[in-house]
């Protein structure tokens, strides 16, 4: 993940983050708002199939043989409704990250994908 030292901070208390980023070629735009996803709907779909595969490995125990620090690390990452676990799913989703926002900029619509 490369953002150009553009990452803003994101901490239990952030109410809202954007994050502008490239995935397969295309520039996409992914917005969290209080546990809520908004933007480009097939990135939006990613993050929550990765969450859901994050919440899954952690019930595997071939996955939490060894030392289980690659599990540990991306087992925290399991909900979208935390906003540091939200925006490592959509970091962990995207090619390349360019800007990181909080708090989100005001969307031109005012209707939400999920």
């Amino acid at each position: 993940m490369t953002d150009g030292g553009l990452r803003a901070e994101v901490g239990p208390a952030t109410e809202s983050f954007e994050v502008r980023g490239v995935r397969n070629g295309s520039i996409v735009t992914v917005v969290w708002d209080r546990g809520v996803l908004d933007g480009d709907p097939p990135t939006i779909d990613l993050v929550e199939v990765e969450a859901d595969l994050v919440a899954e490995s952690r019930r595997d125990p071939f996955q939490l043989r060894g030392d289980g620090n690659a599990v540990t690390a991306t087992a925290t990452a399991v909900t979208v409704d935390d906003p540091e676990s939200a925006l490592a799913l959509v970091v962990r989703t995207l090619d390349r990250v360019v800007q990181v926002t909080t708090p989100a900029r005001p969307r031109p619509s005012s209707g939400r994908s999920r």
